[in-house]
């Protein structure tokens, strides 16, 4: 028989006649999908979106492994540990969201978010079919859906990317599968699909296509068709090992030896958590507590009253009762029904089964299966249809679908709308911007570090365009706003476009105060040093501007935290106990409050204190009648240990010229550069992006420095330069040691101390002791390795294969090194020899330079010119005697320099060779473009490019940015000291350099990068470091005068000079 029963579903061929006979199952289908393809979609919105990506968010839902698992759908380099528990997951899913992806054109969570919600559709529209099949009149098994629909598992699962919905679905399928073989048989092809799809997303689910195959079959079939099934999924697995590469195969007694951690015999109370949370919670939640979790130190543990199921609310206790007597009525329905015998059979083992492996495994997790217990619990409850109380259990299933549904949802809404209050920092941040999107937030670029000089970690205050200002790193942050003359806030420092901003530096060199003013159309702003972490703002209308400034004092923040507490006495406002901004005018109206509170930013509060658990305090502060208006921030926290040595700021540089743009780049960056020191160490970037110091970007900074005049502070900063050889932050890398010795000469050469030069001497020559056994080995860098220092423990075979080199003396072809290790190995070698001639080494003099003219006699022969383009000339100098090849190389890929995705660095180091070309106008064109697209205008700094990022591999948890309230993407950090070193240098050597071709006698090169129309005016430079010798020019207009501290007695002038320019030249003694 083709039909089952009168109200049963038909198997045959779709034929038109077929669908209209149907025709009302169908639309009810489309129905049951539609309502629970909306609701699952809408619900997975309420869910903070790092409980599905972020793995430090693993567990914090119900202890499930959403970011595990969304990796696993969504990249084929996740990590496929849970491949042992489901073993063809990824290859069924991620094909699937991959598509979707693509086809739609969707980010990752996006296309997950559209997949889990395909997933449910198909369960429901499975479970309606099964309760069809079973001979469920319509309303009855739409009835029965909707109860699987609101049930808690559902609420709570249907819309997250775990194995879990797509798992059920596979139980709901065998069961289908189980009822139909009791009307028609069904060949063994059929056994071992069904098989290999229940044991394909979770390997215990593989019990429903056992139960069905036994019920069917004798038992040497039933052993045939599994072995037949582990072969198909053994060789679906196969093409999975391809693509996944570390996914294990299920299939071993290893992956159940693997899980008996998982194992647990449960004491009594355990054992009826267990019972409670299968029969109960599955279809029913209860009250939930959020716990701190021992694990998660931003987050919270989940934890339901499991014992007490109908603690969630009146509704709860309904439900309870309603489900109660529905399974009740069920179970009797079950037994004493003769239909179903072989589904009841399968059905009956199934719940046995799951109910005696939960009960001692992932006893404290029951829940999160949930959703392979509820198709099984509903279909139990729908036997209570084939009774005599089939009217009572209609009625308690309605009363259920009414109860449990509103018990549920109130559940969920009240777990989704708390966890946005957790998470990082930088997640809690996030997390409020999507729910408020209309409040002001920080900006994502432009942000720079303002310091006392040498300050440390805790002394670093951060300034974004506008205004926007925290005084620490973990402080809170300060908004300066406008109000119109209703009292609307018309905007932010937060949110001015950045293009209609003005900023510049204000000070001196030498003052440890310098300040950076911000001009909008509503208000100047400036932030100024006072000491160490005290600062003050003064805040001045804009002309005859309608509006009033505000000042927003909030956790978020360039660099922010969360403001717990609040003060207010009349005169100071105290933040949390330890922050205090006083000198607020009397004027002024201080408001305190939350920003979680509906129109916090008009709201008028007569609050003197204020104190909010989730830190998102905030308080306003009106200034009126007045032209002027100064705060002052200071730091009250006695307990600080950290030690503050202030810099020696001995730099006496000073800039007459007359183009203002170029003075101020230059000065700004040195000022970055000064401002960036922590200590005795500098940093790629900020220090929360960065904690690391990376040595090849810390050699350019010291150089700079030194070069700028800092000697004191160059001398500070060697130690670190000196004593590691490899590690380029958390990376080995080969011409590090050649880096090493140049930035250290040219320190020393600035020095000219002999003290100095000593201690530098045996550090030098272990460096080109590895450098020479580097360029002679052909065998990788291990035995090298045994006479380097490092910056820490490291694994030896941490070392990147780059290491190899190769030998150079009697097969010049194997010379394989890194062109950059070579180009600066070239100029280590010869900086090396100059250091021994001073240091009274001069036989080692003498080799050093003979080895230095070996590579660049190798560098020559196969032809690296083009790789050199960013250092041939300058620092190396190694292709001097391939100018005019130089030049033409770099006038081909000029274009290609100048990256707008932020490959600023690489622009500059062109710029610099194109100056040792003496084309001034080259360099001047790459100096405008940079000054055209700055992170923070007019502040002359510029981002770091991705491709350096991905070069410099560090884990994300180095970055400290997830730690604070401020900046949400801090993938591109806005400061990149390198480029900063870079960009000095560039500019300092466009004044004066040495020229340092070898074998030539060293010439004093000035005014190379002046142009042209910059002689029209009178102009000078004063305090330049070049090469061990102070200069002081200065151009009349008809003659250059130049004072040279120093013993260097050749000078040529920049092709921009008139050829007959007449030098006067005046040296100064060394004591002057």
């Amino acid at each position: 028989m083709n039909v089952l029963k009168e109200n049963g579903l038909v198997l045959r061929k779709i034929s038109p006649k077929l669908i209209s006979t149907y025709k009302s199952d169908l639309l009810i289908l489309v129905f049951l999908a539609t309502v629970v393809a909306i609701a699952a979609y809408s619900s997975s919105f309420q869910i903070p979106n790092p409980i599905f990506t972020d793995f430090y968010a693993q567990d914090v839902w119900f202890g499930s492994d959403i970011p595990t698992v969304f990796g696993n759908i969504t990249s084929v380099n996740s990590d496929f540990g849970r491949n042992n528990k489901h073993p063809l997951f990824p290859i069924m899913v991620f094909p699937l969201v991959f598509g979707i992806g693509k086809i739609f054109n969707l980010d990752p969570l996006s296309a997950v978010k559209v997949f889990t919600t395909f997933v449910a559709s198909l369960w429901i529209c499975s479970l309606y079919i099964l309760l069809r099949l079973m001979n469920c009149r319509r309303p009855e098994a739409v009835l029965f859906s909707l109860l699987g629909a609101v049930s808690s598992a559902s609420v709570f699962w249907l819309m997250i990317p775990e194995s879990f919905p797509l798992g059920s679905a596979t139980i709901i399928l065998g069961l289908i599968f189980v009822v139909l073989t009791q009307s028609r048989s069904f060949s063994d092809r059929w056994y071992v699909a069904v098989n290999v799809m229940t044991v394909s997303v979770t390997i215990t689910n593989a019990m429903v296509g056992i139960f069905a195959t036994v019920v069917n079959h004798r038992w040497r079939k039933i052993f045939a068709i599994g072995v037949l099934a582990l072969l198909v999924s053994t060789a679906l697995w196969i093409p999975q090992r391809v693509i996944f590469e570390n996914t294990g195969f299920p299939f071993q007694p290893g992956t159940f030896i693997g899980e008996k951690k998982f194992v647990s015999v449960p004491n009594e109370g355990g054992l009826l958590s267990v019972l409670s949370s299968f029969f109960y919670q599955t279809m029913v939640m209860p009250a939930i507590r959020l716990l701190d979790s021992p694990i998660r130190p931003d987050w919270v543990k989940l934890e339901a009253n499991n014992l007490a199921p109908a603690s969630g609310s009146i509704w709860g206790l309904v439900a309870v009762i309603a489900w109660t007597g529905l399974l009740c009525l069920g179970i009797l329905g079950f037994f004493s029904t003769n239909r179903h015998p072989k589904f009841r059979i399968v059905l009956g083992l199934t719940l046995v089964a799951q109910l005696a492996m939960h009960s001692i495994y992932g006893v404290e997790e029951t829940f999160i299966y949930s959703l392979h217990f509820i198709p099984l619990l509903l279909v139990l409850s729908a036997f209570s249809l084939f009774t005599r109380f089939r009217p009572l259990s209609l009625g308690l299933a309605f009363i259920l679908l009414i109860s449990a549904g509103v018990n549920n949802k109130a559940q969920f809404d009240f777990l989704t709308t708390s966890l946005w209050n957790y998470g990082t920092p930088q997640q809690q941040v996030a997390a409020q911007m999507t729910l408020r999107p209309g409040d002001p937030w920080p900006r994502n670029r432009g942000q720079v570090v303002l310091s006392v000089p040498g300050g440390s970690l805790t002394n670093k205050a951060f300034y974004a365009p506008g205004g926007s200002f925290s005084p620490s790193p973990g402080s809170f942050g300060v908004s300066i706003g406008a109000l119109d003359s209703n009292g609307n806030l018309i905007a932010t420092s937060d949110d001015i476009p950045i293009d209609e901003i003005q900023q510049k530096f204000f000070g001196s060199l030498n003052n440890t105060a310098l300040g950076v003013i911000s001009e909008t159309e509503f208000y100047h702003a400036s932030w100024s040093a006072l000491g160490k972490n005290n600062w003050q703002l003064n805040v001045q209308p804009v002309g005859d501007a309608a509006t009033t400034p505000i000042v927003f004092i909030r956790s978020v923040g360039p660099a922010g935290a969360a403001i717990s507490s609040l003060d207010w006495n009349g005169q100071r406002l105290l933040i949390n106990d330890r922050w205090i901004v006083k000198d607020i005018p009397k004027t002024a109206k201080v408001y305190l409050g939350s920003e979680n509170t509906e129109n916090w930013i008009g709201e008028e509060s007569n609050l003197s204190s204020w104190e909010d658990p989730y830190g998102w305090g905030v308080a306003r502060i009106e200034l009126n009648q007045g032209n002027s208006w100064t705060l002052v921030i200071e730091d009250n926290f006695a307990g600080e240990t950290e030690d503050y040595t202030p810099l020696e700021i001995s730099s006496r540089l000073l800039l007459n010229l007359p183009d203002a743009q170029f003075v101020d780049s230059l000065t700004a960056q040195i000022s970055h550069l000064l401002m960036g020191v922590i200590g005795d160490r500098v940093y790629p970037s900020d220090p929360i992006s960065s904690p690391l110091p990376r040595f090849r970007d810390g050699a350019y900074q010291m150089v700079a420095l030194a070069r700028s005049g800092n000697l004191a502070l160059a001398k500070r900063l060697s130690p670190y330069f000196a004593e590691n050889d490899f590690f380029n932050s958390a990376v080995s890398e080969v011409d590090i040691p050649a880096v090493g010795i140049w930035a250290l000469e040219q320190v020393a050469e600035s020095l000219q101390e002999s003290d100095y030069d000593q201690w530098l001497w045996p550090h030098v020559r272990r460096k080109i002791d590895i450098i020479l056994n580097l360029l002679s080995s052909s065998r990788p860098g291990y035995p090298v390795l045994s006479s380097t220092r490092f910056p820490r423990e490291e694994h030896r075979d941490f070392l990147q294969i780059d290491l190899i080199a190769g030998d150079m003396g009697s097969v010049p072809s194997l010379f394989s090194v890194n062109p950059n290790a070579g180009v600066m190995g070239y100029r280590a070698l010869l900086d090396a020899a100059m250091l021994a001639d001073r240091t009274n080494h001069s036989a080692e003099a003498a080799l050093w330079r003979s080895q230095a003219q070996a590579v660049k006699l190798v560098w020559q022969q196969l032809g690296l010119v083009e790789a050199s383009l960013n250092n041939g000339l300058w620092p190396s100098g190694i292709a001097e005697d391939e100018r005019s090849v130089m030049a033409e190389l770099l006038g081909a890929s000029e274009n290609e320099a100048r990256d707008l995705d932020g490959h600023f660095r690489q622009a500059i180091a062109t710029a610099h060779q194109w100056l040792m070309l003496n084309q001034p106008q080259q360099v001047w064109s790459t100096l405008r473009w940079l000054w055209e697209n700055q992170s923070s205008p007019n502040l002359y700094v510029w981002a770091e490019h991705p491709s350096d990022l991905d070069a410099m591999p560090m884990p994300e948890s180095f970055s400290q940015w997830h730690r604070l309230r401020g900046r949400v993407d801090s993938s591109q950090p806005t400061m990149h000291y390198w480029t900063t070193a870079e960009m000095a240098l560039l500019q300092l050597d466009m004044l004066a350099y040495i020229n340092q071709q070898e074998g030539d006698v060293q010439s004093l090169v000035i005014g190379s990068g002046i142009p042209e129309e910059w002689l029209r005016h009178s102009m000078g430079v004063k305090g330049l470091m070049v090469g061990g010798n102070i200069v002081n020019w200065t151009w009349d207009g008809q003659q250059l005068n130049v004072e040279i501290q120093g013993d260097i007695e050749d000078i040529q002038l920049g092709s921009a000079f008139p050829i007959d320019t007449q030098i006067n030249t005046t040296f100064v003694s060394q004591s002057a």
